[in-house]
């Protein structure tokens, strides 16, 4: 179901969870998508209806990579290679507006789970790791790790990186979450890294994994 076009104006879609208060996960498309693009996930992944889902909308934006074409966009893209720049205000002013989301989501007492799918999953590890929005975890499909150089060191509250990535993925190259991984550990992150025979997609094998990450954060002591 819809929510108030005041907590979020691009729109957001809803569901609800088994109890009130259950823990919320936050899942952002990725580039050129729509919210509704994920929300199958909800059903795959948590039948039982243990957490609370929201999918919102990116704002529509000129995505200069594609040639200034206005599509949905968390910020710009100027390039896919690895040592393409990267749009550092659109991102700071991007995680701002999303940290005013979770806020509004974990006032009805629910802890707040971020995850996304390729530029979706990029823009909420530097939601939780850049901008130090406390979350329970990140979820990273098929992402890649933005400003990357500026990682600052994890904290105590420093949330579990739940990472998945198609071996043979020809948009974001399986060796990004890779470089990741072998950046984010020796600063303190703890990376669950998992490899999957598809392309930049999702699949039903990692799909099953992110269900158990889950029901451990759901049930602590099943971990």
């Amino acid at each position: 179901m819809p929510l108030s076009h005041d907590v979020w104006p691009e729109g957001l879609l809803t569901r609800p969870g088994r109890e009130t208060g259950a823990p919320c996960v936050v899942l952002l498309h990725g580039l050129g998508a729509s919210m509704e693009d994920l929300a199958g996930v909800a059903d795959f992944v948590d039948p039982e209806g243990r957490f609370r889902w929201v999918f919102p909308n990116a704002p529509v934006r000129p995505i200069r990579i594609n040639g200034g074409r206005p599509m949905r966009a968390w910020y710009d893209i100027y390039g896919f290679d690895s040592h393409s720049a990267e749009d550092m205000e659109g991102l700071q002013g991007m995680a701002r507006r999303i940290s005013a989301l979770l806020d509004h989501e974990a006032s009805k007492g629910s802890s707040i789970i971020l995850g996304g799918f390729s530029q979706g999953g990029a823009m909420s590890l530097y939601t939780t790791l850049h901008a130090s929005y406390t979350t329970k975890a990140v979820l990273a499909l098929s992402a890649y790790l933005p400003l990357r150089t500026h990682l600052p060191a994890a904290t105590a509250e420093s949330p579990p990186v739940f990472w998945a990535h198609g071996k043979q993925d020809a948009v974001l190259p399986l060796s990004y979450m890779e470089i990741a991984q072998q950046i984010m550990e020796p600063l303190g992150y703890a990376v669950s890294a998992h490899r999957y025979p598809m392309g930049h997609t999702l699949c039903e094998d990692e799909l099953l994994d992110l269900r158990t990450f889950l029901q451990a954060i759901a049930d602590p002591q099943t971990r």
